[in-house]
C-alpha cells in the first residue's frame, strides 16, 4: 500500500518506503505533535466563493479526492493551496518526472514578463460573449479567449495541450461542434513543433505524436483530436485544434487562395504579421462569427450548413393537420432518368465578348453584375421536400400561382418560331436554340419564366403551349432558405455600413460555398449528420431565379435604352457606350434610402478601350 506526505506545499508518494518511513518517525516523535480534529479541505463550492468567481483553468489540481471518480467524486484543497494561489506564490516545484503532467503553470517559477499575467484583458474591443465558453487562441506569450481574457500562460510542453483542453470550463454544446483551440505560429516554434519539412500526409500523424493525442480527422489545418490526462475526476476530451501555419493545406479547389478567418492571400484581408495583432484580428472574427451561431470550419459550406440547421429549426414548416409531424428534409440526388450524375447541369450562356466598331470619339467600356446575386433567389423560393416521384405531366400547373415544386422534361420550339424576343439578346434559357426546337430538364422556376411575358425576361409561351412529356414533383413546398439567406443579407448589409470587407468577403463564402455544394452528389456529398443538405435540385432552382433575373434586366435595357450587351459571363453583362453616355443609367434604381438591394445590377468596372 501507497504511502502519501501531505505538506503544505502538496501531497507526495513516498518513492522508498523503508528508508521514508524511518524519516517520517523521527519527524513524528521530534518534530510533530498530534492533531486534535480532522485535516479539513475545501469543497469546490467553497473554493468558488472564496475566489469570488469560476474555478481558473489554471487553479491547482484538487488535494484530495473523496469517493470513485466514476461515481461523482467530491474534490477537495488544502487551505494553504487556496492561498498560495490567491497570493500569486508558485508551489514547490514536484519532481522532473511529474511536471509535464501539471500544465502549462507547473513549469514557470517566476512570471516571465514577456508573458500576460492569467486574469489580465489584453483588449478589450471584443464583446464578452459565447465564444469565450467554446474558443481559445493560444499565443506565446499567453492562452486568450477572443474577449481577450488572459487564462492561462503559453504552453510550455506537448503535454500541457491535454491539460488545457481535459480541464477547460467548456460550455455544453450537445450534438454542436466541439471546442476549439486556435494556435498561432509562434506558439508552435516556442514548443518546437516541426512546422517546416513536413509532407501533407505525415501532419496528422505528427500532430497526434507530438501532442499526445488521437487525430480522427484533419483537413486545411483543423485537427478533430482526443485528448486525456491522468486525473480521475477529469473526463478525456475531443476538440478541435487549429494550427495557424497550417491553413493552407488542401485548400477548397473553388477557393485556393482562401485560408478561412485567416482572410484570403494576397488581399487586405489577411492577418498581420506581428502575433498579437493577428491573434486580436482573429479574436474579432471568431466573435463576429459566433454572434451568427456558427463555429470555424476548414471548408465555408461546413459554416453555411450551421447556419442553415439553426436556419431550419426556427421556421420548420407546419403539418397540415394535426395528426403526425410534415414530411421529413432528406437528402434528394436525381434519378438517372433526368440526369446520370445525380445533379442538374448549371447551365449559363456561353461567354463571349464582340468588338464592336469603335465610336467616332471617346467611348466607355462598363461591366455590370449583380449585387450578392443569389441571396435574393434563395430567400424568396419555395423548395422541394418529402419523397418526389414521378407524375402526370400536366401544364396546366403553370397557370397556378404557385406550381408544384419540380423538375419537367420539355421541349422549347425554335427561337425563331417566337414572337417578342430580341434577336441580338441571348435566348431566355441557355438550354434553347434559335434553330431548333430542343428537349431538356426544366426546374419550376424554369418553367415560370418561359411563360413569362418577353418583356420580363420570359420566352411568351402560352401555359397550353408548353410540351412536357416527364416530371418529376416533390409533394410539398417550403421557404426552406428563406431565414437562412435573410440573416446573411442582414450582417453583409451591417459589413458594408461598417466599412468591413472581411467580413463581406467572408459573408459571399459562406453562402456562394453552401450554396454550391447543395448540388454536392457522389464522394464530394454531404456526410452524415448533415446528409439532409444534398438538394441538387434547390440549387438549380436558385441559379434558374438568377438567370431570370438577369434576362429580365438585360431586355429593359434594351428596350428602354436602346443599348445592347457586347458579351456576357455568367450574371455579368458588358457594354460599350459613347462617352456623353451616362453609365450610371445602367444600374439599377436606387431605394429610398439610397441603397441598392441585394441581386440589383450595378456598375462593377468602368474602363476605356484606349486604356487596355
Amino acid at each position: 500500500m501507497a504511502d502519501y506526505l501531505i505538506t503544505a506545499g502538496g501531497t507526495w508518494q513516498l518513492q522508498d518506503t523503508d528508508e521514508a518511513g524511518d524519516l517520517v518517525c523521527v519527524l513524528t516523535e521530534e518534530h510533530a505533535a498530534p492533531v486534535g480534529e480532522p485535516v479539513v479541505a475545501l469543497s469546490r463550492q467553497q473554493v468558488v466563493t472564496r475566489l469570488g468567481r469560476g474555478i481558473p483553468t489554471d487553479f491547482p489540481a484538487p488535494d484530495v479526492v473523496i469517493g470513485d471518480p466514476d461515481q461523482g467524486a467530491t474534490r477537495g484543497w488544502w487551505e494553504a493551496t487556496v492561498q498560495r494561489w490567491l497570493a500569486g506564490e508558485v508551489p514547490p516545484p514536484p519532481p522532473a518526472a511529474e511536471r509535464a503532467a501539471e500544465g502549462p503553470d507547473a513549469v514557470e517559477g517566476e512570471q516571465n514578463p514577456d508573458h500576460w499575467a492569467i486574469g489580465s484583458r489584453q483588449w478589450d474591443d471584443v464583446d464578452l460573449s459565447g465564444a469565450d465558453q467554446r474558443i481559445l487562441i493560444a499565443t506565446s506569450a499567453g492562452i486568450v479567449t477572443p474577449s481577450g481574457i488572459v487564462k492561462s500562460r503559453p504552453l510550455g510542453a506537448p503535454t500541457h495541450l491535454s491539460l488545457l483542453v481535459c480541464k477547460s470550463r467548456w460550455a455544453a454544446h450537445p450534438g454542436g461542434p466541439d471546442p476549439q483551440v486556435w494556435v498561432t505560429g509562434e506558439a508552435l516554434e516556442a514548443l518546437e513543433f516541426p512546422i517546416d519539412g513536413l509532407s501533407p500526409s505525415e501532419v496528422p500523424d505528427t500532430v497526434a505524436a507530438f501532442f499526445g493525442c488521437e487525430v480522427t480527422y484533419s483537413k486545411s489545418g483543423y485537427f478533430t483530436a482526443s485528448f486525456s490526462v491522468d486525473d480521475p475526476v477529469v473526463e478525456d476530451r475531443t476538440a478541435t485544434v487549429i494550427l495557424l501555419p497550417f491553413l493552407a493545406l488542401d485548400p477548397s479547389p473553388s477557393r485556393p487562395e482562401d485560408r478561412g478567418l485567416a482572410g484570403i492571400e494576397g488581399t487586405d484581408t489577411e492577418l498581420p504579421d506581428d502575433e498579437i495583432a493577428a491573434a486580436h484580428l482573429l479574436a474579432d472574427r471568431l466573435y463576429w462569427l459566433t454572434t451568427m451561431d456558427a463555429m470555424p470550419a476548414p471548408r465555408w459550406s461546413q459554416v453555411g450548413a450551421q447556419l442553415a440547421v439553426s436556419a431550419f429549426k426556427r421556421a420548420r414548416p407546419k403539418a397540415k393537420n394535426s395528426k403526425g409531424d410534415p414530411p421529413a428534409l432528406v437528402p434528394c440526388p436525381l434519378p438517372s432518368e433526368i440526369t446520370p450524375t445525380g445533379k442538374m447541369p448549371s447551365p449559363w450562356w456561353p461567354s463571349g465578348k464582340k468588338t464592336p466598331h469603335r465610336s467616332r470619339g471617346d467611348s466607355i467600356d462598363v461591366e455590370v453584375d449583380q449585387q450578392a446575386a443569389y441571396l435574393p433567389s434563395a430567400e424568396g423560393l419555395y423548395l422541394g421536400y418529402g419523397k418526389p416521384g414521378w407524375a402526370d405531366p400536366d401544364p396546366a400547373v403553370f397557370n397556378e400561382p404557385r406550381p408544384p415544386f419540380g423538375l419537367f422534361q420539355v421541349t422549347t420550339p425554335a427561337g425563331t418560331d417566337l414572337d417578342g424576343l430580341h434577336r441580338k439578346l441571348p435566348l431566355p434559357h441557355p438550354a434553347m436554340r434559335w434553330d431548333a426546337p430542343v428537349t431538356w430538364w426544366a426546374t419550376t422556376i424554369d418553367m415560370q419564366q418561359l411563360i413569362a411575358p418577353t418583356e420580363q425576361g420570359g420566352a411568351g409561351i402560352a401555359p397550353a403551349e408548353l410540351m412536357i412529356d416527364a416530371a418529376w414533383v416533390w409533394p410539398e413546398q417550403h421557404q426552406w432558405l428563406k431565414n437562412w439567406a435573410g440573416g446573411l443579407r442582414s450582417a453583409l448589409a451591417a459589413a458594408r455600413a461598417d466599412g468591413r470587407a472581411d467580413y463581406e468577403e467572408m459573408i459571399k463564402a459562406i453562402y456562394t460555398s453552401y450554396l454550391g455544394r447543395l448540388e454536392a452528389v457522389g464522394d464530394g456529398a454531404w456526410k452524415y449528420p448533415l446528409l439532409q443538405h444534398q438538394q441538387p435540385a434547390w440549387y438549380a432552382a436558385v441559379e434558374a431565379m438568377t438567370r431570370w433575373r438577369a434576362m429580365r434586366y438585360v431586355t429593359r435595357i434594351a428596350r428602354e435604352l436602346d443599348v445592347i450587351p457586347v458579351g456576357w459571363h455568367a450574371d455579368a453583362w458588358f457594354y460599350r457606350v459613347p462617352g456623353d453616355f451616362d453609365p450610371a443609367a445602367l444600374e439599377d434604381p436606387l431605394r429610398p434610402d439610397g441603397t441598392r438591394s441585394n441581386g440589383a445590377y450595378r456598375i462593377k468596372t468602368l474602363s476605356r478601350p484606349d486604356d487596355e
